[in-house]
């Protein structure tokens, strides 16, 4: 592998929250800063560069949530990587691409969506970086026809570029890498776009430059755009890369099996638990049955109750609710409790654009 003069560095684009008008999870409007695996996105976007080689990066967030990124990456960040923020101005392309660039220097680098995961390791991808000069490498995910999807998607991403044609293809994932001073050629000549820091386009300003511009294909790609599915799928890829393994537990009447992550202020007793499954601090868990793929959050209380495969933000309680929650996002605060009081009758408080599925 062709070694980097200098040190690799990574750009996380937060993308542009007011123009999202789903419903809003947990206590903030930034698709970003939604949680899974007890964490924010973008903090897990901040794991996976750091692991990829990464001890530099800039978060790049726009003016509306750019306070509440700084003190949540501040706060949550993993250790190894230092940050520094950008202000993403609208309207004002070139500036940010140039303070990207300034940032970035001669450095190769990783650009990533601050609101959505590959679900495998960029180290490969750095590698074929360094095997292939490239100035840009876009990440595509497949679905099924990785060869023919991605011959078809690099003719429309690279073709008609004398014309000023800017083909938006499918399947292209949050995640481009560029070659050393490749994001200073662009902010020399900065051309406007209607996404700052589009991916795409970036990369088709340089094919227009005769730079190389190479593609590779993903296994997935999700990233966060109101539908609560794509939140426990990364829920889901997260949670399958613990590495603690709970052997099986009687003590305090708990059954534990596979990966299992506890918080030490946590108490779980006389309950089930099957792995991968992630409980955070002074969380209450009694007479229940936790199956895979769950994230318990801080201060959850959870009694005589059953969930699998599911996301209960801080400070919620699921109690006693009579049947098993599968696939299910509870809130922050949120109450799911049986009444016992008569008249026997469904009684619900849904806040606006909130889902309810009775089976």
């Amino acid at each position: 592998m062709r070694l980097f003069d200098v040190s690799i560095k990574g750009v996380v684009v937060v993308p542009n929250a007011t123009r999202w008008t789903g419903p809003w999870l947990g206590a903030t409007r930034a698709t970003s800063l939604q949680r899974v695996a007890n964490r924010p996105i973008v903090c897990h976007v901040l794991d996976a560069l750091l692991q990829a080689g990464v001890r530099e990066a800039a978060v790049l967030a726009p003016p509306d949530v750019a306070d509440e990124i700084a003190a949540c990456v501040d706060s949550e960040r993993p250790a190894g990587i230092h940050v520094r923020h950008l202000l993403q101005e609208p309207g004002r392309d070139g500036e940010t691409l140039r303070a990207v660039a300034e940032f970035v220097g001669d450095a190769p680098c990783i650009l990533h969506r601050a609101d959505g995961l590959l679900g495998q390791p960029l180290s490969p991808f750095v590698e074929i970086l360094g095997e292939e000069p490239s100035d840009a490498l876009l990440l595509v995910w497949e679905n099924g026809h990785e060869t023919k999807r991605l011959r078809l998607v690099q003719q429309r991403l690279l073709t008609a570029l004398e014309d000023g044609v800017t083909p938006t293809p499918a399947g292209i994932a949050g995640v481009c890498l560029f070659g050393p001073s490749a994001l200073g050629r662009l902010a020399a000549h900065p051309q406007r776009s209607a996404d700052t820091l589009d991916f795409t386009a970036l990369a088709q300003q340089l094919a227009r430059e005769n730079g190389r511009v190479h593609m590779r294909a993903v296994r997935k790609w999700r990233h966060f755009a109101g539908d609560g599915l794509d939140l426990l799928d990364m829920n889901r890829t997260m949670l399958d890369a613990l590495d603690s393994e709970a052997t099986t537990s009687v003590g305090n009447g708990n059954r534990f099996e596979g990966p299992i992550e506890i918080h030490p202020t946590a108490s779980v007793t006389s309950s089930v638990i099957i792995g991968p499954v992630i409980v955070g601090a002074d969380a209450l868990i009694a007479d229940s049955y936790i199956g895979p793929h769950t994230s318990i959050a801080e201060r959850v209380r959870i009694e005589g109750a059953e969930l699998e495969r599911s996301i209960v933000l801080a400070d919620a309680s699921v109690l006693h609710v009579g049947g098993r929650l599968v696939a299910s996002i509870v809130g922050r605060e949120a109450r799911v409790f049986r009444d016992f009081s008569v008249p026997r009758a469904m009684r619900l408080q849904v806040g606006d654009g909130d889902e309810v599925a009775l089976c």
